[in-house]
């Protein structure tokens, strides 16, 4: 099971890659003759990267509820009933992320650098850049600190929001 999501995260990433090459030129090409239509692309890179970092985001808590699953299993401690067969189970162990992962929506820090997780940060980073470039007269520095920062509020705020959800649907053992 760990193998397919891993097979799945690598589609998803390529299929982020793949969109994001389509609206950058488009944006270029568009940038060319009229310069309004570019915050337009970049809104629809941020979004578009957006919707694939939940995608990304929902592989890496599955992974990390499937090496939960195996530590249980190794111990004994897993019960049939919490043994998925396919995809996310509609309930899972209440408070799994405790036992093997750094704080409720992160397992190590080093998950950081990781494609899964850089690479939509990198691309709302530049989406954001370029977005707020004809907005905020401020130097280049300043404005990459203020899309850095709107960048991570962004993504912080959507794996809060998705770990309180999923909180929903646990149970205790």
């Amino acid at each position: 099971m760990i193998r397919h999501e891993n097979d799945v995260t690598n589609h998803r990433i390529m299929w982020l890659l793949i969109v994001q090459g389509l609206i950058a030129n488009a944006a270029v090409t568009a940038g060319r003759g009229s310069v309004e239509i570019v915050p337009v692309f970049a809104s629809v890179g941020v979004f578009v990267t957006l919707s694939a970092f939940a995608l990304l985001y929902k592989s890496y808590q599955a992974r990390g509820y499937l090496q939960f699953l195996g530590s249980e299993a190794k111990r004994g401690t897993l019960r049939e009933e919490d043994l998925p067969l396919i995809g996310w189970p509609g309930k899972r162990v209440k408070g799994w992320r405790k036992k093997v992962w750094l704080c409720p929506w992160l397992g190590q820090t080093s998950d950081l650098v990781e494609p899964y997780l850089s690479l939509p940060s990198l691309l709302i980073l530049a989406w954001l850049f370029v977005l707020l470039q004809p907005w905020l007269k401020v130097g280049t520095g300043i404005l990459l600190v203020i899309a850095t920062l709107l960048m991570a509020g962004m993504l912080a705020l959507s794996c809060l929001v998705w770990v309180w959800w999923q909180g929903e649907d646990e149970e205790g053992p």
